[in-house]
């Protein structure tokens, strides 16, 4: 009997609102906890414990690089600040007493201007960390930023351009929302000697982005440019000397950021989650990333209630943006979509109660250069050059709110040594004959998997279009010893589904259907 091939598995990606019968070959109708990866299928790689247990919840964590080229980790709780010494976590919050800080609209957010690192809760003053040679052993704690106009002002966000630091959203003897500040330049290793706008000697000043009515969320740097992001609209900042300094122009008047740290810039763009999409921003143009494809499944699972606790993370490593967000009936961050910006393929993952995930380098002892690693990019000891990389390249790195534990993604197979269910699923397929009917004898899985381990396989049938999909199995399916999942069922339309519960790992390459054809008189044997 003949084999009709369902292959170029991994092009396409996960397409939910468009009928199964009518999605292009290779696009999968669902999935979670699977990524898109070299034409094929991949399940998502696990998470595990990689520092000591936080001494508070950890709402925000970022990487710094001291002047001997060594990392360490920075988290911010709502009232303390700790960094992580290889070994222990070391309190740094400012002798001054606790911070204001929640865990939505006083969300820390964290910047490193030539070496000082400056961070905001958008209630409290910034804060600074000063430039260093090495590692604590003792706490240097935080202290308010040198400089500061007054000590009862604040901003929602403080980011570096050029030299100079931004605040954006200020609050000041009234809330200022649309209002953008600039320090003067600062020297390497120094705070900004000022931020007075009204010294016309120096290049401090301030900005109302008031053409559209939106707050300031939040900026980011793109090349040359800085570019601000309301609630509204998009703005574009750029540096043209005395005697203004900066030139403001309106970008996007409709599309905007949904939360602070929804940014992210990737391949000389920005890729940000907005009010009812996901967008690029080439610094010129605002390009809708969703139509037709996963946009609802998103945003109508996201919790309305939390969506100022939505964020961005980017895995560069695997080209992958993660749009991370509350489902519904969340608190807390669970759920995140994957773009691969690459191959421009979408997939759904679960994640931890998560607050902030960040990217860097584990390892804070190995230094930050390429020889430091002992393996190349795509031969790390994990399945497939995926997990398991050494501590010198930079891992995506979870806070886990409720636990208040910091994990490393991309270790091991399981959630902390919870096993995950992944899955992806097609139904609607026709096998090239829509009008009729036909009877599959047989699924030949193209499926590599780690060790002897085995995955779920399902087949099922529909007589028609309108009809939902039955299921045959699971079928328990190890490539090792087995060629073929052995099934007769009848219809118009079939479906497959390949799932793992266990700590396992696997790639499904493709699926063949032995195929016999019964035409119309088929449908009495329909059962």
């Amino acid at each position: 009997m003949p084999l009709v091939p369902f292959d170029n598995v991994g092009s396409v990606g996960i397409i939910k609102d468009i009928p199964p019968y009518n999605l292009p070959q290779g696009a999968w109708s669902d999935g979670n906890n699977v990524r898109f990866l070299d034409n094929g299928v991949k399940k998502i790689a696990g998470y595990q414990e990689v520092m000591a247990t936080c001494p508070f919840a950890p709402y925000y964590i970022h990487p710094y690089l001291t002047t001997a080229g060594l990392y360490y980790w920075i988290a911010y709780g709502t009232s303390a600040i700790a960094v992580y010494t290889g070994t222990t976590w070391v309190d740094i919050t400012r002798s001054s007493g606790a911070y204001g800080a929640n865990t939505s609209s006083r969300r820390w957010t964290a910047t490193n201007l030539n070496g000082l690192v400056v961070a905001t809760n958008g209630f409290d003053e910034p804060q600074m960390w000063p430039l260093s040679s090495g590692i604590p052993s003792t706490g240097t704690p935080f202290t308010a930023l040198s400089n500061w106009p007054n000590a009862s002002y604040s901003c929602k966000s403080i980011r570096s351009f050029r030299t100079f630091l931004v605040g954006l959203n200020w609050g000041r003897a009234n809330q200022e929302p649309r209002l953008v500040k600039w320090s003067t330049e600062a020297s390497y290793g120094s705070a900004p000697s000022t931020w007075d706008e009204t010294d016309a000697t120096l290049d401090a000043g301030e900005y109302e982005l008031s053409d559209t009515p939106g707050d300031i969320v939040d900026g980011l740097p793109l090349g040359d440019s800085f570019l601000i992001y309301k609630e509204d609209s998009i703005y574009i900042m750029n540096y043209v000397g005395t005697p203004y300094i900066f030139s403001f122009k309106l970008l996007s008047p409709t599309v905007g950021a949904l939360s602070k740290e929804a940014i992210k810039e990737f391949d000389g763009g920005h890729f940000f989650i907005g009010n009812s999409d996901c967008y690029i921003c080439n610094g010129q143009t605002v390009t809708p990333l969703l139509p037709n494809k996963v946009r609802r499944a998103m945003f109508e699972d996201l919790s309305g209630d939390n969506y100022q606790k939505c964020f961005v993370a980017a895995d560069y490593v695997r080209n992958e943006m993660l749009a991370c967000f509350p489902s519904s009936g969340s608190d807390v961050v669970n759920k995140a979509l994957i773009w691969n910006w690459k191959d421009n393929t979408f997939s759904f993952r679960d994640l931890p109660d998560t607050s902030f995930i960040n990217s860097g380098i584990i390892d804070i002892t190995a230094g930050a250069t390429w020889d430091a690693s002992s393996e190349y990019w795509d031969t790390g000891s994990g399945a497939w050059g995926e997990r398991n990389y050494d501590n010198v390249k930079k891992n995506l790195v979870f806070c886990d709110v409720t636990n208040t534990k910091i994990f490393r993604d991309s270790s091991g197979n399981t959630k902390d040594g919870t096993n995950m269910t992944s899955y992806i699923e097609r139904t609607g397929i026709d096998l090239d004959d829509p009008q009729s009917v036909k009877t599959v004898t047989a699924v030949y899985p193209q499926i590599d998997v780690s060790g002897d381990n085995s995955v779920n396989v399902y087949v099922g049938r529909q007589i028609s279009t309108e009809q939902g999909i039955t299921w045959q199995g699971p079928v328990s399916f190890n490539p090792n010893t087995q060629s073929k999942v052995s099934c007769r069922i009848s219809g118009k339309y079939f479906g497959i589904k390949v799932e793992s519960t266990t700590d396992m790992d696997w790639k499904l390459h493709g699926v063949a259907f032995e195929v016999q054809q019964r035409g119309l008189r088929g449908l009495r044997d329909y059962g």
